[in-house]
């Protein structure tokens, strides 16, 4: 017996069959690109990198769901559907062994590894640093200065490896995981901080606007573990802390915030050149200002964070302006002859 004319079957990629339901409309290639893009979350923050329009993450969700609500599984599965409660002790087992994975790595949390691993972190972003001022030194002197920078902080980050073994199991006080919190910075750089800025400057900076839009999505190993910035930002002295809250009044960081302008927003994997350079003396380099920092940056960076002064207003024409004034009283003078 051949299926009715109208009934049309599709075979997803792990064997399942499904059926288009009555009034579907959709064709099967439509729901196995739907049904791939819902079961993607690895995939998630390129899809959605450039959604950056009020309501667009909705409309492309609603899109696929009304897709996937046109059809069903051919068959029943093997050993038939769960229930809600069984869907239910499911997520609970699996959300109860990671909890429990976490406690674990909590309770071996060694501050002084953790510590290390940030100064491993910055010494590696000054290390960019220096690269950077060494590509285009302003002067023999600072070329020297850099170039012993260098040296010190790469010898710096070996030894600092070397402690901390494989950075990324190290864990945090609340037993995170360097990889995972990466994963999460990517999805706050995209939500909140991309796509805001891609919406403010829609309507107006467009040069901003280009730019940021042409900005290829990192990939999360590509991220900081500690803020919501791409690591390769903290070679420029950028640090992207979206939510750094305000150190408690009195504290030792509230003196330190006071007394270094710039130090509490730092993101602690980012270089400190910035604040050595505001302390001057020998941990500054020679005539390096903001007009060099501005000029190392990559374009996008140079965009968003040292955007170019708007250009001066010009200056009326006067003689132009008299001219125009002229005619018009000209051609009023002889609307009254007429």
């Amino acid at each position: 017996m051949t299926a009715p004319a109208t009934e049309l079957f599709a075979t997803a990629p792990n064997g399942v069959a499904w059926k288009r339901g009555p009034g579907g409309t959709s064709s099967a290639p439509e729901f196995l690109a739907a049904l791939a893009t819902l079961t993607d979350s690895g995939g998630r923050i390129a899809r959605e990198w450039n959604w950056w329009q009020d309501g667009r993450r909705q409309e492309e969700e609603g899109r696929v769901m009304a897709v996937i609500g046109q059809w069903d599984h051919a068959t029943p599965p093997p050993g038939g559907y769960m229930t809600a409660q069984q869907l239910e002790a499911r997520l609970d087992a699996g959300h109860a062994e990671r909890e429990s994975q976490r406690q674990a790595r909590a309770a071996g949390y060694d501050k002084n590894l953790a510590m290390a691993r940030l100064r491993l972190l910055s010494a590696q972003a000054t290390t960019g640093f220096m690269r950077h001022v060494l590509a285009k030194p302003a002067s023999a002197a600072q070329q020297a200065k850099a170039q012993e920078f260098l040296a010190a902080s790469e010898q710096e980050a070996a030894a600092l490896a070397a402690q901390t073994g494989g950075p990324d199991a190290v864990t945090d006080e609340r037993g995170g995981l360097p990889p995972a919190r990466r994963e999460r910075h990517l999805d706050e750089h995209m939500t909140f901080f991309r796509h805001r800025l891609l919406r403010e400057w829609s309507s107006g900076q467009q040069h901003r606007f280009r730019q940021l839009l042409a900005m290829p999505a990192p990939q999360p190993v590509d991220m900081c573990s500690e803020c919501q910035a791409p690591a390769d930002w903290h070679t420029y002295a950028l640090s992207l802390r979206l939510w750094p809250g305000t150190p408690e009044p009195g504290s030792t960081a509230a003196k330190i915030a006071a007394l270094m302008p710039g130090w509490w927003d730092r993101c602690p994997a980012c270089t400190g050149y910035q604040i050595r350079h505001q302390w001057g003396g020998t941990g500054a380099l020679p005539d390096f200002d903001a007009d060099q920092w501005r000029a190392m940056l990559k374009p996008v960076l140079r965009a968003v964070f040292a955007p170019a002064p708007p250009a001066p207003p010009k200056q009326p024409d006067r003689r132009a302006a008299l001219e125009m004034r002229l005619r018009a009283a000209e051609a009023e003078a002889g609307r009254l002859r007429r």
